[in-house]
């Protein structure tokens, strides 16, 4: 008997529940040294929060919400965002009234929001469920839940994510192949490490004497790169129609990930990227946090202090961190994962996207999804459709039932749907 199957027989006979008994389920055992901390039923659900305890040191946090009237036999895992820490209340009450079962991780720690990284400090184990053990530990105990509320194991099983939480249903579908019948994975922060190297490159190019490059300046970089040429160089003294020697070197590292033909983009590079402000959550927010607690545990480290030897401890990271291409078994159980990335994006570059994918490969049981007009806000248009999986199992159930793949599911990585329709 599979592992989740047995945790749920276990979980249904410890607690005598009967199905959709939810203040049983308090009583339930887990799998991964985990028990069940409160259940109450609440608009509709059956709300369940679990600890579990897979390594000495570790205490990973999981959420699930069972709908009490209508349950679709879906069960939707969740990613979250940044450096997670934190329960998207929100979404999990859209899963809900779509009527799948729906859980959730805080990866392993909690964080005042998704750019807090104090919790990685010391923290080899917490660092290890960010990056991958709290995707199995949760999906386990969910499941497990899910089977023993509703007599039944889930017919279907999606990873939901976007930003962190795509790169987390890449890890899903990479390590744990067996547990997903589909991933869709939004904007994904898939080379974490080499994502938050590249900021503190670009940061620390920015705060070089003269290299500022004032919002103010940003149309003046659009317009040049969209009609493909290079924005003059101030021979004198600075200027709003040129770029000084420093303010060209920064554009250099910045246009290495960052299309500059979406410079002036609101909310994009003027929010995340050259953003004046120093107490506004921005790229470097992201970067400082990273190498100050993970990469090292030094709370006075500063971007300026960047080195080559940073950078190396960094790398160092990336097997915990980084999602790699390897997804052939994933796909030869009938796999099947969408990958959407906006274009202008100021955040997760689509640069390392579409080479992923490449690398990937098998248009019969992956998409990729290039978005020109997507916003800075990278998630909220796609997640709210629903038409694209999880809410419509039909690309990923097709393999399963001996049909052919649903059409209007475009090959090409530019589809002429509109952006907020992938």
């Amino acid at each position: 008997m599979p592992a989740a199957a047995a945790a749920a027989a276990f979980a249904l006979a410890l607690t005598g529940a009967g199905p959709r008994d939810c203040a049983a389920m308090a009583a339930a055992a887990l799998l991964h040294d985990g028990r069940v901390v409160w259940a109450e039923v609440s608009d509709g659900a059956c709300r369940i929060g679990a600890e579990l305890a897979p390594t000495a040191g570790s205490r990973i946090g999981v959420q699930l919400w069972l709908p009490l009237a209508r349950w679709s036999g879906r069960y939707v895992q969740l990613g979250t965002g940044g450096f997670a820490g934190t329960i998207p209340t929100p979404a999990l009450a859209a899963e809900v009234a779509r009527g799948n079962a729906v859980g959730v991780t805080d990866t392993g720690h909690v964080g005042e929001d998704g750019f807090d990284a104090r919790w990685a400090a010391g923290r080899p184990e917490a660092v290890a469920g960010y990056g991958y053990r709290s995707i199995k530990v949760a999906a386990d105990a969910a499941r497990a839940l899910t089977a023993a509320f509703y007599g039944r194991a889930p017919a279907w099983r999606y990873f939901v994510g976007c930003s962190n939480g795509g790169r987390q249903g890449l890890m899903a579908a990479q390590r744990y192949p067996d547990d997903w019948d589909g991933v869709l994975a939004g904007a994904p922060a898939l080379d974490w490490t080499g994502q938050l190297s590249r900021f503190a490159r670009i940061q620390q190019a920015l705060r070089r004497p003269g290299a500022a490059i004032p919002v103010a300046k940003l149309p003046l970089i659009q317009a040049a790169a969209r009609a493909g040429r290079r924005v003059p160089t101030c021979r004198g003294a600075d200027a709003r129609d040129c770029l000084t020697p420093g303010q060209q070197a920064a554009l250099a590292h910045i246009a290495r990930d960052f299309d500059p033909a979406y410079a002036a983009t609101p909310g994009g590079w003027d929010t995340w990227i050259v953003n004046p402000d120093p107490a506004a959550q921005t790229q470097a927010t992201f970067a400082e946090g990273f190498f100050r607690h993970m990469v090292q545990d030094r709370p006075d480290w500063r971007l300026e202090d960047l080195s080559a030897a940073d950078l190396r401890r960094a790398r160092a990271l990336s097997p915990v961190l980084d999602a790699q291409a390897g997804l052939s078994r994933f796909r030869a159980r009938g796999g099947k994962l969408v990958i959407y990335t906006g274009l202008a994006d100021p955040v997760i570059s689509p640069r390392p996207v579409i080479a992923y994918h490449q690398r990937a490969g098998g248009a019969d049981f992956s998409r990729l999804y290039r978005i020109p007009g997507m916003p800075p806000r990278r998630c909220r248009p796609i997640r709210r459709t629903t038409s694209a999986p999880p809410s419509r199992p039909g690309w990923s159930t097709a393999r399963r039932q001996g049909r052919s793949q649903p059409s209007g599911m475009s090959t090409a990585t530019r589809p002429a749907a509109s952006p907020s329709r992938p």
